[in-house]
């Protein structure tokens, strides 16, 4: 992959500074191994919620470049093969694509008031954009960056995630506390998911029996059975009394499944806490103190470490799951969001 350069040249980066930091704590790492020899290098990337986007060395944390997007950029995905950066910019109300060799936006196009966290089909050939003002959610042709269609996926969307397989992708509605099922080869809604609740973040297993879901005013998850489109069970974890209310109800936000589908991982924004569960039996593994507002959770390919921003903090930690602590800090822009970590 071609290496990034603006303000300086970005150095390749691969596993091996991630272990020698490890070595240097006195820690074993989790893996011995994690060369994936010829697919590029990690790319760690952490949106502002002010302005731009920074990319971060995924070993130091240090920002190593950025983005410019302007003010209040929100989400982003990565293109299957990973050349290609997709943000959404809430100001502007666009959809930006970016090349990853240059740090370059490449083409800008509107796509609606307020768009959020975007997703892929799994070819790449479309991108689903979620609008938090209005019903509708915009999909853009990435070949040509043209809109094709519009779908009433309900009021106040959010987030939009597509199944491991590509034949769905699920986009949450705020405003009707519900998900919309797209089928993205029809580019239509098959079915609505009324969840009891505002929709957060998900994580999605990989046959799509269940999903875990973050709700408004919830420090926890709910379960929720796709087979039946039924809540089946709800953790609720400890707030402490005189917890400030945060912004926008969101008690709990960042949600991440290990690749092993073992762990879930839970960034609990009011309480400043991390948490690990072994799933589907739902047993506490880990409850990692993060002070700075817990926002978004992405892993390292290579399965260590797991990346949190810290938006109060205008930070970024990265956590080893396997030893359960925190590794690293770095002070990142003024209040990081979303981060995205790929190859």
């Amino acid at each position: 992959m071609t290496r990034s350069r603006r303000f300086r040249q970005a150095p390749v980066v691969t596993a091996l500074p991630v272990l020698a930091l490890l070595a240097a704590c006195g820690q074993e790492p989790a893996r011995t191994d994690t060369r994936d020899e010829g697919s590029g290098a990690v790319r760690l990337y952490a949106v502002d919620r002010y302005e731009n986007v920074r990319q971060l060395d995924p070993s130091t944390l240090e920002v190593i470049d950025s983005i410019i997007t302007g003010p209040r950029p929100h989400g982003l995905v990565a293109s299957p093969d990973g050349r290609t950066l997709y943000i959404t910019v809430e100001a502007g109300g666009e959809l930006l694509k970016v090349d990853v060799a240059t740090n370059k936006v490449v083409q800008r196009t509107a796509v609606g008031e307020v768009p959020n966290e975007p997703t892929l089909s799994k070819d790449g050939r479309y991108a689903f954009v979620p609008l938090r003002k209005g019903n509708r959610a915009t999909i853009v042709d990435t070949r040509t960056m043209e809109v094709v269609k519009q779908l009433d996926a309900g009021r106040g969307e959010h987030n939009s995630y597509t199944s491991y397989d590509g034949r769905h992708v699920y986009i949450t509605s705020m405003g009707d506390s519900m998900i919309s099922v797209v089928d993205p080869a029809e580019l239509e809604i098959t079915r609505r998911i009324h969840v009891g609740g505002i929709p957060r973040p998900v994580a999605l297993k990989r046959d799509e029996s269940l999903a875990y879901l973050a709700l408004s005013g919830l420090t926890g998850f709910i379960t929720l059975d796709l087979a039946s489109d039924s809540v089946i069970d709800r953790l609720v974890l400890p707030t402490p009394e005189g917890t400030p209310e945060p912004p926008l109800d969101t008690y709990t936000h960042g949600m991440l499944l290990t690749p092993n589908e073992r762990e879930l991982w839970v960034a609990a924004y009011a309480t400043d806490k991390v948490y690990g569960f072994l799933v589907p039996e739902r047993k506490e593994i880990a409850a990692i103190d993060v002070e700075g507002g817990p926002h978004w959770l992405t892993l390292n390919p290579d399965g260590e470490p797991l990346y949190v921003s810290l938006e109060r903090g205008g930070a970024v930690a990265a956590i080893h799951t396997g030893l359960r602590e925190v590794i690293k800090r770095n002070k990142v822009g003024r209040a990081p969001t979303r981060i995205l970590a790929f190859r």
